[in-house]
């Protein structure tokens, strides 16, 4: 019987390690379609929105009449040049007024008007009560204007704890708020309510800050503007146009919600339209303010500002359009607010930023929150023709961004200054500028999943921002590259991309940063172009730029010189001058008689002047002035 062959251990452990790498290697393509990447799964579970293919084109945002935009295609609204200290000086009066009319509020039990130093009176509503416009006719309050249906508010309004004041309908179509150098009005209510009504979208309540010595809208000047605000109270408003309104601070700055430390502001604004005003809008220590279906435009400073400690606010089917600052701003210390559907158009500074930043990095001396915003979102919004980022985000903890169309000057969608968990996912950019999509620096774990990115030089950028997941992102028509990883930026993975253009590389790498592992990703569609154009160049190189501006400034003053026609000499003759010779003892050498050469200013005088320099008057010809003499006899 022959011997049975042995395997020797070595050679069967051997094998089956080979075995193993050798399935593992196929076993994407044995298995292509069924494999998901642990990426993908973890930013599936991570995600709050759906995660899918990019789609084709996304649909424009559809606005209401009364939040469409007057005239997108004017001018953006100028930032107010005032001076600081006056204006500052200014809402700390208006504070201490306030509190002060509240603590005498405490003991009053029907309204009253209380003179105030430096300014206008102000009529003290009392509660618990309920207040219209007869109860401040009654007090002087406020007197009928020109047209039927329009008031003059004349004294100040506070609206103290649980009393109510409704205006509008029932004929009252305009409430002017009177406004002077001598003083401004205010509507304010501190733990009340105000509720602010016009009779329909097309028959709104106008609110405007009204300048009685020119009879026009009131301007910010430098003496403040009436404006209105809720106080650690409810503030409603319905078919209300409010313009001209507010001055320097936000609480002071139009029509501000906002709270104290022990009460939270509440209310809504629906079909209201906020134009001309300091800021459109503020809201500070919130919780469930409401916009719907409104309009910010034209306001010296952000559209909407939902600022710190704004909680759980919606902004839906509104839009900010040609203000000063930005179009709508979240900003930090604000968590679970959500903008859904608005439209963000020619703002000076950003379309929609937010600011998901703690109060404070560490300990401070007014003990700010050192949290992170959590949850906010942005969809199916759009942003387009703003001065700088049409979508910015900055900081903040799961922060969501989907399904909007955006148009960017510079930048389309920025995340950078330590934003944790974002997802961007099913956004359009259809043209990006520089950069369409901006990853950091100082960003983590951000999720970038079915976006279209076209239209810009670079489709995205990720600069020192380590674990980024791009997955089923078409990135078409950029011109230098496609996906660019730079800096510290480890873990930068994705698969099922599409990237298509004309540039330098599809996918680039610079500045030690580890390539990006990148599965199954089309660039077929991609035309390398080895070398730049002088104009590409020198976009990337502004230092470059700088030095060739300041070359041809000096090349062109240098021209300009050489070019110039030299003034005429004052002498009629002149000389070449020549050195002394000098003998060896020392002594002066013999000059040779000079020559007199006429010089064309000496050719060009009139007849007239030559008669009078040689004028017998003087005993005989005269010398013209600065002929040059011998010394010799």
């Amino acid at each position: 019987m022959p011997e049975r062959r042995r395997w020797p251990k070595g050679a069967i452990a051997n094998g089956l390690a080979t075995a193993f790498l050798v399935g593992l290697a196929v076993s994407p393509i044995a298995f292509r379609g069924t494999f998901t990447p642990p990426w993908v799964q973890s930013a599936e579970r991570a995600a709050a929105v759906p995660l899918g293919p990019a789609a084709a084109a996304l649909p424009g945002i559809n606005l209401s009449p009364v939040a469409t935009p007057v005239d997108g295609e004017l001018e953006p609204a100028m930032l107010p040049t005032l001076d600081s200290t006056h204006m500052a000086a200014l809402v700390a009066g208006e504070d201490l007024r306030l509190r002060t009319l509240l603590h005498h509020a405490n003991r009053m039990i029907v309204p009253e008007v209380i003179p105030v130093r430096g300014g206008l009176p102000t009529l003290v509503l009392p509660g618990p009560a309920s207040y219209g416009l007869d109860d401040l006719d009654k007090a002087g309050a406020v007197t009928p204007g020109a047209q039927a249906g329009s008031y003059l508010l004349v004294d100040s309004v506070l609206v103290a704890p649980a009393a109510t004041l409704k205006l509008g309908g029932g004929g009252m179509t305009t409430l002017l708020m009177d406004a002077s150098a001598s003083g401004f009005t205010s509507l304010v209510t501190w733990g009340g309510t105000i509720v602010l009504a016009g009779d329909s979208a097309t028959a709104p309540l106008a609110i405007t800050g009204w300048d009685r010595t020119s009879n026009q809208p009131a301007q910010d000047n430098g003496y403040g503007r009436p404006y209105v605000r809720a106080v650690g109270g409810d503030l409603q408003l319905k078919y209300v146009t409010a313009s001209s309104l507010g001055f320097w601070s936000g609480r002071t700055g139009g029509v501000a919600w906002t709270g104290i430390s022990s009460r939270a502001a509440t209310g809504s604004a629906v079909s209201s339209r906020f134009l001309g005003n300091t800021y459109g809008a503020f809201v500070s220590r919130a919780n469930q303010v409401q916009f719907q279906d409104d309009l910010f435009e034209g306001n010296e400073l952000d559209g909407l500002r939902l600022h710190r400690n704004a909680l759980n606010s919606t902004v839906s089917g509104s839009a900010s359009a040609r203000n000063g600052g930005n179009g709508f701003v979240i900003s930090r210390g604000s968590t679970g607010d959500l903008l859904k559907g608005d439209l963000a158009l020619r703002n000076r500074g950003n379309g929609i930023l937010i600011n998901g930043r703690p109060l404070e990095s560490g300990a401070s001396p007014s003990g700010g929150g050192a949290a992170t915003s959590v949850g906010t979102q942005v969809l199916d919004s759009e942003a387009d023709a703003n001065g700088r980022t049409g979508i910015l985000v900055e900081g903040g903890q799961g922060t969501v961004v989907a399904r909007n169309i955006v148009c960017g000057a510079v930048t389309g969608i920025a995340v950078r200054a330590g934003a944790n968990d974002t997802t961007l996912a099913g956004n359009e950019v259809r043209c990006g500028g520089r950069i369409a999509l901006s990853i950091g620096p100082q960003v983590t774990g951000t999720t970038i999943s079915g976006n279209l990115l076209s239209n810009a030089r670079i489709g995205l950028l990720v600069r020192n921002s380590p674990g980024v997941r791009i997955m089923n992102n078409r990135i078409t028509g950029v011109t230098v590259f496609g996906i660019s990883v730079r800096g510290l930026s480890p873990g930068v993975v994705g698969n099922d991309n599409t990237i298509a253009g004309k540039g330098l590389q599809a996918v680039d790498t610079r500045g030690g940063a580890n390539p990006p592992l990148l599965t199954t990703s089309d660039v077929s569609g991609w035309q390398h172009r080895s070398s730049m154009t002088l104009l590409d160049y020198l976009r990337y190189h502004p230092i470059l730029t700088t030095w060739l501006v300041i070359l041809l400034l000096a090349a062109l003053a240098s021209l300009v010189a050489r070019l110039r026609t030299p003034a005429p000499r004052p002498y009629i003759f002149t000389a070449a001058w020549s050195p002394a010779g000098l003998h060896r003892n020392g002594s002066s050498a013999q000059k040779a008689p000079l020559t007199l050469v006429a010089t064309p200013a000496a050719r060009r005088r009139t007849k007239a002047e030559r008669e009078l320099a040689a004028s017998p008057g003087t005993g005989g010809p005269v010398p013209a002035a600065g002929v040059a003499r011998s010394a010799d006899p």
